[in-house]
């Protein structure tokens, strides 16, 4: 490498800087509005998605009550309308298929919490 010759050696192009206040006006204000505008948006979407998935899960609970009242009205007139070892049978097929509608309706439950946890994060 040879020495570098002062003379040669070109001065540094000046950069505009901008003042502190302009600074802040022009570039910083309008990403700081930005990222609130965005996290107000998020914010308003979680508390949607919470209300919905509170509402399924409401349904879904009303739903294991009416199961659970036809199954009781079933074996009750299962036990009025059958005689001695019949109406054993029919109770027992009868909390069978409740047990059955049971885990299905967990099964619901526990779906619905893992959505609103992969929605929520």
């Amino acid at each position: 490498m040879w020495p570098l010759d002062l003379d040669e050696v070109e001065a540094p192009e000046e950069v505009d800087a901008l003042e502190p206040e302009m600074d802040l006006e022009q570039f910083l204000l309008p990403g700081i509005n930005q990222l609130l505008e965005d996290i107000t948006e998020l914010t308003r979407k979680a508390r949607s998605t919470c209300l919905r998935t509170r509402s399924k899960l409401w349904e879904m609970d009303h739903l294991l009550i009416q199961i659970k009242t036809q199954v009781e009205a079933s074996e009750d007139s299962a036990l009025n309308g059958r005689p001695g070892g019949e109406t054993a049978d029919r109770v027992w097929q009868l909390c069978e298929k409740a047990k059955e509608i049971e885990k299905v309706a967990e099964m619901l439950v526990e779906l619905v919490w893992r959505m609103e946890k992969s929605e929520l994060f």
